[in-house]
């Protein structure tokens, strides 16, 4: 059978016609995908580190309250393996693009980098409570009656880098500062430390996470320290208004509920830990600059609290 020409060129026609609505779809995906803004977070420092889960979520929260007026999004991983120390020295230094990290804020932070002037987990952050090791219930309550003095003399592990090392020194305990995340939890394990101190917010998830690998590790039941430790995303300096963006989302997302949905599906359980705790109210000198707006988003924590028997700070 034979096609008369007319017939050939309206075929050819017809797939050229295809061919190019093909193309324009490819054309056009593409450059969808290409306005997309890949922002990068902070990738676990560890197999142990379950820490960055809530954050990413609310980092998520935040742009997505913002697509319609910043556009769409990606968001990609990095930094895994490195220790706050490490990743903040290398964001500053500009190895990360658009990266996005938890931090304790201090006044030296607020020079170095843009910061997103929202506190992530609304204050709680401040509250302290401490891993021990204790194989029974006589050795997991061997802290309840200590001295200050006596307790400013123990052992305790933080991270290289973690604010909390130095607010801690700074109010006059021992601390040991460890480089792995890890290694904190092995040192408590073999008795080369007595307390690592982790915030009331996070202090669930660790113990769900460590208890497998360290079986005699327990959250210790009658001491809490608190000191002002807001915590914020920081970005690198030039990177205004992607952290522009990530503002007004948090602000929107407290705005409709869907924030403070979020920290009540994480933390609300993590509040019950600080009920009938002595409270040892320490000080932050490290926040001096820091313009007190951000606590209009923090918690009112005081329903939580057992009628504490609340210490001054350790002078």
């Amino acid at each position: 059978m034979s096609f008369s020409p007319s017939i050939r060129v309206v075929t050819c026609l017809g797939r050229q016609l295809v061919a190019g609505v093909l193309l324009w779809l490819m054309l056009g995906s593409a450059a969808a995908a290409a306005e997309a803004t890949i922002f990068y977070y902070q990738a676990a420092e560890g197999r142990l580190d379950g820490r960055k889960t809530y954050t990413n979520a609310l980092l998520q929260l935040a742009l997505d309250k913002t697509v319609d007026d910043y556009g769409p999004y990606e968001m990609q991983e990095a930094g895994r393996g490195l220790n706050k120390a490490r990743l903040l020295r290398e964001l500053e230094q500009g190895r990360f693009s658009n990266m996005f990290v938890r931090a304790s804020i201090s006044d030296d932070l607020l020079q170095r980098f843009t910061a997103v002037p929202f506190p992530l987990a609304r204050g709680l952050e401040g509250y302290r409570v401490a891993f021990i090791r204790a194989a029974n219930d006589e050795q997991e309550h061997r802290f309840c009656q200590v001295e200050r003095a006596a307790l400013q003399r123990l052992s305790i592990v933080q991270g290289i880098g973690w604010l909390d090392t130095r607010i801690l020194q700074e109010n006059g305990f021992s601390v040991q500062p460890i480089s792995s995340y890890e290694n904190m939890f092995s040192m408590l394990h073999k008795q080369r430390a007595d307390l690592f101190f982790r915030a009331v917010n996070e202090i669930d998830v660790e113990l769900h996470s460590v208890i497998h690998a360290h079986k005699v590790l327990r959250v210790e039941p009658c001491l809490a320290l608190y000191y002002p430790l807001p915590r914020f995303f920081i970005t690198d300096k030039s990177n205004r208004r992607n952290a522009e963006r990530i503002y007004r989302g948090l602000v929107k997302a407290y705005s409709d509920g869907s924030f403070v949905k979020l920290w009540e599906r994480n933390f609300a359980s993590a509040m019950t830990q600080l009920q009938g705790r002595q409270i040892i109210s320490l000080d932050n000198p490290f926040i001096r600059q820091l313009d007190p707006a951000y606590q209009q988003y923090n918690a009112v924590i005081d329903p939580y609290l057992s009628s504490p028997k609340t210490e001054k700070a350790l002078h």
